[in-house]
């Protein structure tokens, strides 16, 4: 069973668009994971709800309060929040690769002391070219996800640098322990 926890986190995206500058733009978030529904929560540079998307068995809500468009549509971020945290296989490797397909797509893990340290996802018919390719820094041994992620997005040109900052566990009594960790 995956974890249930909230995870506060800081998302930085970067692309360029053709003919452009690199862009990069950054904001907190939060990530819970309770039950069967997943909640990711963007928070504005004044700390209030900017969007927040939640999906459960039966549906994906979206609630975007910012005034500008969003960078990543939340389609996009769901799938990358998805790809990049859910478990796509209940047993952890030791040590060693593998890879299955899943959903038109090729999955590769690579594993390193019982701990995920990179993951691949490739389309089977090439559309779009090129691969997501998602590595993965433990920083805390103890934590559920790791401390830093980048997810490069090869099929759409954008890359997220995900730095998780404090994870709360919630049990079944619902009381939850809090571990936190200084970003450097």
């Amino acid at each position: 069973m995956a974890t249930e926890a909230v995870w506060q986190q800081r998302v930085t995206a970067s692309w360029q668009a053709p003919g452009e500058d690199r862009q990069e733009r950054g904001f907190d978030a939060a990530l819970q994971r309770s039950g069967n529904s997943l909640t990711v929560v963007g928070l504005s540079p004044m700390g209030s709800v900017g969007f927040s998307i939640q999906q459960t068995p039966t549906t994906i809500d979206v609630v975007n309060n910012m005034a500008e468009q969003m960078v990543i549509p939340p389609r996009f971020i769901l799938l990358d929040v998805q790809r990049a945290f859910f478990p796509w296989n209940d047993t952890p490797l030791q040590n060693g690769e593998r890879s299955e397909q899943q959903n038109d797509e090729l999955i590769t893990e690579v594993w390193r002391n019982s701990k995920l340290t990179k993951r691949t996802f490739t389309r089977l018919d090439q559309r779009p070219e090129g691969t997501i390719t998602i590595t993965y820094t433990w920083g805390n041994p103890d934590w559920a996800l790791p401390t830093r992620t980048i997810l490069d997005n090869a099929w759409f040109g954008y890359q997220l640098t995900i730095v998780t900052h404090s994870e709360t566990r919630i049990n079944a009594a619902q009381h939850a322990t809090t571990r936190s960790e200084s970003i450097r």
